[in-house]
């Protein structure tokens, strides 16, 4: 009786250890993986200076790489005293506008002013030319007549050249006040040759400002930061040399944000489902295991991303099980111990739902 239950225990253990493996997914094909980001240059110039080196942990919006700036320091200085430059020509503008405005507007006035009383001269002087030209008129009839005096013909006659002449100063009053009156209505033009101006003095202050600021955008070029906070894998550049844009200066990677990816086969991928746990262990670190879970399976086997595609124009044929890349997300610990490339094997628990 003790010998059957020495048999049948462990048989019966071997079972249930088998039943439990039966549903569970194996793979050695899988590696870890990190969005590698490398950082580029914008601009052209000298490499002034390289904060960072091999594994050195940066933060987000760390100084890795600093392009000579002196030349564009310049130019945007230059560009800041045209500015200042055009601000203080407009102001000056601005001043003359409001004093030729000011006065312009009394010149009109006071011309028009003149005008009118001149006008109204002119026509006293007219209605007074009248009376004395009919009295001329007059009083020449009566001393042909012999009623009146010569005396008192010459009288006449001497007040009519008097009032004609009077009547000529008026005239050329008038047209003395016209053209004045034309003169400082012609000043209008001068403040409206003002205004247009400053207005150009508005829009070249403006295309500086945008000069400046496309300074000050190459200025922060020139100034290579981090976007992420990670660590430094790998420097491509050394002070002194000359960069070009789209050169790789500094490669790096958040450490928190790694994954594996295990190329299943295709016979493999039935049981599989996003959310299953999954065993990690890593040929680096025998004896320690870390934990998993599956986060997506690809919808394209790897064969379909080969630069060189594989035809088959003998017809000759050999059926091979295809790889599928299957994404799985994993628990970082907290001393970053998973690094891009690490050779990884996976155990996926296919039984979970």
């Amino acid at each position: 009786m003790l010998l059957a239950a020495a048999l049948i225990l462990p048989a019966l253990a071997l079972a249930v250890w088998i039943g439990l493996r039966w549903r569970h997914v194996t793979e050695n094909d899988a590696k870890v993986l990190a969005d590698m980001v490398t950082i580029s240059s914008r601009v052209d110039g000298w490499v002034a200076e390289r904060a960072v080196t091999d594994g050195d942990p940066v933060a987000k919006g760390q100084e890795l790489v600093r392009i000579d700036q002196r030349e564009t320091s310049l130019e945007a200085e230059a560009l800041r005293a045209r500015l200042e430059s055009l601000r203080l020509e407009s102001e000056r503008l601005v001043v003359q506008l409001a004093v030729t405005r000011g006065s312009t507007e009394s010149d009109v006035d006071a011309a028009r002013a003149r005008h009118d009383a001149a006008e109204a001269a002119m026509h006293a002087a007219q209605a007074e030319f009248e009376r004395t030209r009919l009295d001329y008129d007059r009083n020449k009839r009566l001393v042909d007549e012999k009623v009146i005096s010569a005396q008192a013909w010459d009288l006449a006659r001497t007040t009519n050249q008097q009032t004609e002449e009077k009547m000529r100063q008026s005239r050329a009053q008038i047209a003395e006040a016209r053209a004045n009156l034309d003169d400082a209505l012609a000043k209008r033009g001068d403040v409206a040759v003002l205004e247009k101006q400053i207005e150009q003095l508005g829009a070249d202050m403006a295309q500086v400002r945008a000069q400046i600021r496309q300074k000050e955008v190459e200025l922060g070029d020139r100034e290579v930061k981090s976007p992420i906070a990670g660590v430094v894998d790998q420097k491509f550049v050394e002070p002194g040399e000359f960069v070009i844009p789209g050169q790789r200066l500094v490669l790096l990677h958040d450490p928190k944000s790694v994954w594996i990816e295990v190329h299943l086969k295709e016979t493999k991928l039935a049981d599989v489902r996003p959310g299953q746990p999954v065993e990690i262990s890593v040929d680096a670190y025998p004896g320690r295991s870390f934990t998993g879970e599956v986060e997506r399976i690809g919808n394209a086997a790897t064969n379909q991303f080969a630069l060189l595609p594989s035809p088959n124009p003998s017809g000759n044929f050999t059926k091979i099980a295809q790889r599928v890349p299957v994404r799985v997300r994993v628990d970082q610990p907290g001393d970053n111990p998973l690094r891009p490339g690490m050779m990884v094997e996976v155990d996926i628990d296919a039984s979970h739902r």
